[in-house]
């Protein structure tokens, strides 16, 4: 059975798209079949595999507001290994309603176990709001990566997500778990991102990856060209960072260590 990570922030701008896409091409690149989950209403992840919405057929709309299967909704990126189910959302402001509204029901984790099974790992691109869709991300995922930019302003936005998780884990998935925080938009040559580094480790101890994530060129350019990093310029920093990132959650016991941090009350979830 495929393990469902959902990359979720309250916060905007923090590389949740970016880590979506990318660490999804780095794992199928290692040979592990994965899944994208769009349930961000602004649709970037079939943009940046240069779909438009005259290529999409059906969506994550369609799978929250009608019993249609979820494999008709799943779209091959072109990619070996690597398929997408995008959000179909367009300019329509009462789709977006619609969608919300119907995600009032935890929905995603009845409709994903249909399909999990054929995936090692299924990752779910999560609005950048505490509202109905991440609810319904949160109840459907086995673990969570948190992104964090580098910025004070992440880290103010950081408390009231963590309450969230910590309500859904007691109330209606208790498996949830932290994969762990991912320092983004890394530039150590800024004073205030070695700060901002240091109090996260500080904090949060072994929940933080070991990798993080530069700014880089190459991952800002994957909208425009359709194509993650790893296709543009396989030894671009950023590709190989999101490679590292792959490689990191596959084989260093991370697995041990995020509960390990709960019962040492370094953070609890």
């Amino acid at each position: 059975m495929g393990e469902v990570i959902a990359i979720a922030s309250q916060k905007g701008g923090v590389g949740k798209t970016t880590t979506a896409i990318n660490l999804g091409a780095s794992f199928a690149s290692l040979g592990h079949r994965v899944l994208l989950v769009d349930l961000d209403p602004q649709g970037s992840v079939a943009s940046s595999f240069g779909f438009t919405r005259y290529d999409i057929n059906a969506g994550i709309l369609d799978v929250f507001l009608s019993d249609m299967p979820i494999k008709e909704a799943i779209h091959r990126t072109g990619l070996y290994n690597l398929d997408f189910i995008p959000t179909n959302l367009w300019s329509d402001e009462n789709e977006r309603r619609r969608l919300v509204g119907s995600a009032s029901k935890i929905k995603l984790k009845d409709r994903l176990a249909e399909i999990r099974d054929g995936y090692d790992f299924v990752l779910i691109d999560c609005p950048p709001s505490l509202g109905n869709l991440t609810f319904n991300a949160l109840n459907a995922a086995d673990s969570i990566i948190i992104p964090i930019q580098c910025e004070y302003y992440a880290l103010k936005a950081l408390g009231r997500f963590l309450k969230l998780t910590r309500i859904i884990k007691n109330d209606s998935n208790p498996n949830l778990s932290y994969r762990g925080f991912l320092l983004t938009m890394v530039d150590l040559r800024n004073r205030l991102t070695k700060i901002v580094i240091e109090k996260v480790r500080y904090t949060l101890k072994g929940l933080v990856f070991e990798t993080m994530i530069p700014r880089n060129i190459r991952l800002a350019e994957v909208p425009y060209y359709g194509q993650p990093a790893l296709s543009i310029d396989k030894s671009s920093k950023g590709a190989t960072s999101y490679l590292q990132l792959a490689h990191e959650i596959l084989g260093d016991g991370r697995n041990s260590s995020r509960y390990a941090a709960d019962k040492e009350g370094v953070v609890e979830i």
